[in-house]
């Protein structure tokens, strides 16, 4: 009975923190703390069936419980341990079918800095599959899941959003452009092999820069990535030597502290939430330092936003998502009233 209960009406909620919401401080701090006591070992991920969705612009808690409003208090109480100071003006929550369209607006990146990327997308169905790796959900958390990210591709297959949309890559690069003119025989070093590393590496590769060089943990995993000079981790401490530098690390704590009086690089990218750059690297004469909440708001200002294009997506998002939600109720109230007969 308690399956029904919960199934019947879709109990699903999400608590989240995101670059419309809040300052890029707070974020990291939200993201640490959500991975830090929702992680896979921790009993009350399970006991609510949370799918943490963490990416440079947004951190969100996907949860399922027979009583959303305890389960939403328990996690606002987790993170109270977490994090100072007053906190939940800067969240947001929504429950039932508002929790499902959110998800599918997210997954469509319709509620991205560039609209429509399709990095966002990836991330969605990386976090629940990971999810899946250490312990199994209820049907309402896999039915939303897996029909979110059905809507999102129906909707980037049917409307043009991602038309005149300024990637980070080719922002990046114009940006490097600008400053150092030439980048033929400007040294490039980016730290992490993430995605968006990667998909950077690939922009400028493509434009003629060079040397690119990748510093990284992992090496192994990063011999796919052509045409960086890979590094030994340990590196990482000569990334003065280098005219810019790109940080895409999923390290909780800064990689790049002090610089030298007289550093030969001259622009960094953060990318990184948790930041991989030191706040106080901006205030250095000779360095322009910029976070991932800065980038953004450039990207923000870039964008060639077809509204009539977003509008009509953002209604059908509305409708599928509400479309989805009343199948599913329909589906668990005939199988409780195939047992009851």
């Amino acid at each position: 009975m308690q399956f029904y209960t919960v199934c019947e009406k879709m109990q699903i909620g999400v608590l989240g923190i995101s670059y419309l919401s809040a300052e890029i401080g707070l974020r990291e701090q939200f993201a640490i703390a959500a991975g830090r006591r929702l992680s896979k070992e921790s009993a009350i991920a399970r006991l609510f069936s949370c799918v943490i969705l963490s990416t440079c612009n947004r951190t969100e808690i996907y949860f399922s419980a027979e009583n959303l409003a305890e389960a939403h208090s328990a996690l606002l109480a987790l993170l109270r341990e977490e994090l100072e100071g007053l906190f939940e003006h800067k969240l947001y929550a929504f429950f039932g079918v508002d929790c499902f369209t959110h998800l599918s607006r997210v997954a469509a990146g319709l509620d991205s800095v560039i609209v429509a990327e399709s990095e966002i997308q990836r991330q969605v169905k990386t976090a629940y599959e990971h999810t899946l790796l250490h312990y199994s959900l209820p049907s309402p958390m896999h039915f939303l899941f897996q029909k979110s990210l059905r809507v999102s591709k129906q909707i980037r297959s049917d409307y043009r959003l991602a038309e005149g949309q300024v990637t980070i890559p080719k922002l990046l690069f114009q940006m490097t452009a600008d400053l150092l003119k030439d980048l033929k025989n400007r040294s490039i070093l980016f730290i992490g092999n993430s995605e968006i590393n990667r998909q950077v590496i690939s922009y400028f590769r493509k434009k003629g820069s060079g040397p690119l060089s990748l510093c990284t943990r992992a090496p192994l995993s990063a011999q796919e990535v052509s045409g960086v000079s890979l590094l030994p981790w340990n590196e990482l401490q000569r990334w003065e030597e280098y005219d810019v530098v790109i940080c895409g690390s999923n390290a909780t704590t800064p990689l790049i502290h002090e610089a030298s009086e007289v550093p030969k690089t001259c622009l960094i990218f953060d990318l990184g939430v948790p930041r991989n750059v030191d706040p106080q690297i901006s205030k250095h004469p000779l360095i322009a330092s910029l976070n991932m909440e800065e980038i953004s708001k450039l990207l923000e200002r870039k964008q060639g936003k077809n509204l009539g294009e977003i509008w009509d997506a953002e209604s059908k998002v509305t409708e599928s998502a509400q479309r989805h939600f009343l199948a599913f109720q329909k589906k668990v109230h005939r199988q409780v009233l195939c047992l009851s007969t």
